[in-house]
């Protein structure tokens, strides 16, 4: 679901037209998802989780402003341990939306 260009070697405005993309497909088109039988009703709910991750991924990727392991920034090509050792958590917020906060690796989340 993620679009090819954005896989491997990722860069902030790259990230933010594909982030585009998914969130139209989050609001005008997933909503519209039908199915007329239970084979259809399974293919609907995993085109819906793919837009959820897809849209997982591209925040997550847009928040980390460095590279490490397979997750290479163009515009931020450098390990930052200083301000980076630390994994990215995602929460549903109270409005629904989603929350995503810095947990340094050797902190429990609050």
């Amino acid at each position: 679901m993620i679009p090819n260009f954005v896989l491997y070697i990722k860069k902030e405005s790259i990230l933010k037209a594909a982030l585009a993309y998914i969130e139209e497909l989050r609001d005008h088109h997933m909503p519209m998802l039908i199915a007329k039988d239970l084979h259809e009703l399974r293919l609907a709910f995993e085109t819906s989780n793919m837009i959820i991750t897809a849209e997982m991924k591209l925040k997550a990727s847009l928040m980390r402003t460095e590279s490490r392991c397979s997750h290479y920034r163009l515009d931020y090509p450098d390990v930052d341990d200083e301000n980076w050792r630390a994994w990215i958590n995602i929460y549903k917020g109270a409005d629904g939306g989603m929350r995503l906060e810095k947990q340094a690796f050797d902190a429990w989340p609050a």
